[in-house]
């Protein structure tokens, strides 16, 4: 018997395990242990935590642990920010402190918490590989999954930002992004609308988690934003995304909005707008193409596009342009303030 990608190999319940499923996990156990195996180089050298916020990130894990997390949001920790302490839950990435904490609980062991958050950023780093293959996949397909996931695991600058002592944001701050922007495009292009509402919301509170656990996260908000502005020009199914996009938005930034960072005033910063307006002109387009005669359609819902786009520049411009002449204005003043009293302070340095 000839071997293909479709021979199927054995059957677990209505699942037909086939040789192409064996090649992807072996891909992907191939990146992992790469990734893992690179991010542990540092070892070497000790096996501690690396520079200073990750032994804060420590502390205050463990502070979690020790105290719950009631008493952490109110924690004010008094060896910080000397004289006047810091208020640890206002200032710091919650959800990194958090997560390790339950996973500690759940997968710790007889490890003691400080080795664990030394290996924490590697084993979350390295278990990316698979979240970024799942999202290439969706639109590139398998090949490119896999190229994706291999990539990823030996990419120079995630790598130095993820290795061994490394606990800090970044490393769960990419996991959690990608993982929710996985979720997200996964329920706009399935075809199970059973499973839509779950990925959705699922969707959305890990991408609020991934907010919370590193602010780097708007890179990926934004071309999310640019995503949702064409839907409605690529997709004839507008009542679909007249519920499912709303409904995202919607559930992620009042997720947002429930912790001290980026709080509520997430709405009001790049982020926020990146998604906030392309979700109103959404919404304005699919009404606007519901109420125009076919051939005008697509016409109509650019001219709004356009126009918004127009304005919204103009409204910019002018913004910028008033903020800057009203520094000039200050400098100019600050200047003349301080030529006309040098007259004064030279005479009055003068000998008698």
């Amino acid at each position: 018997m000839s071997l293909n990608s479709q021979t199927k190999l054995f059957q677990i319940s209505s699942f037909n395990f086939k040789l192409n499923h064996l090649v992807i996990i072996g891909v992907l156990i191939l990146a992992f242990s790469t990734s893992f195996l690179i991010r542990t180089q540092s070892a070497d050298y000790g096996f501690e935590l690396n520079e200073f916020d990750p032994f804060f990130n420590f502390r205050a894990t463990e502070y979690l642990l020790q105290n719950g997390f009631s008493e952490y949001v109110k924690w004010d920790d008094d060896k910080s920010w000397h004289p006047y302490g810091r208020d640890v839950s206002a200032t710091s990435q919650v959800m990194l402190h958090a997560t390790a904490a339950i996973t500690y609980q759940i997968f710790g062991g007889n490890s003691s918490l400080y080795d664990f958050t030394i290996l924490f950023p590697v084993v979350i780093g390295s278990l990316t590989v698979i979240v970024i293959f799942a999202l290439v996949r969706l639109f590139g397909g398998t090949t490119a999954g896999l190229f994706a996931s291999i990539l990823f695991a030996i990419s120079l600058p995630i790598l130095l930002r993820g290795g061994l002592g490394w606990f800090k944001s970044e490393p769960l701050g990419i996991f959690y992004g990608l993982l929710g922007l996985y979720l997200f495009l996964s329920a706009i292009k399935s075809e199970n609308k059973k499973i839509v509402i779950s990925k959705i919301i699922f969707g959305a509170i890990i991408l609020s988690f991934a907010m919370n656990s590193w602010g780097g996260n708007q890179f990926f908000i934004m071309p999310l934003g640019l995503f949702i502005l064409v839907l409605p020009f690529v997709r004839k199914d507008h009542k679909f995304l007249l519920w499912t996009v709303p409904l995202f938005v919607g559930l992620f930034i009042l997720i947002s909005s429930m912790f001290e960072r980026p709080g509520l005033n997430f709405i009001y910063t790049l982020g926020g707008f990146a998604l906030l307006i392309p979700t109103v002109i959404l919404i304005s387009s699919i009404f606007i193409q519901k109420l125009s005669k076919d051939k005008n359609k697509t016409r109509n819902s650019l001219i709004l596009l356009i126009s918004i786009i127009v304005i919204g520049s103009s409204l910019i411009s002018d913004f910028v342009v008033g903020s800057n002449i009203g520094s000039g204005n200050l400098v100019a003043k600050t200047l003349s303030q301080s030529i006309s009293i040098s007259p004064l302070l030279t005479r009055s340095n003068r000998p008698p």
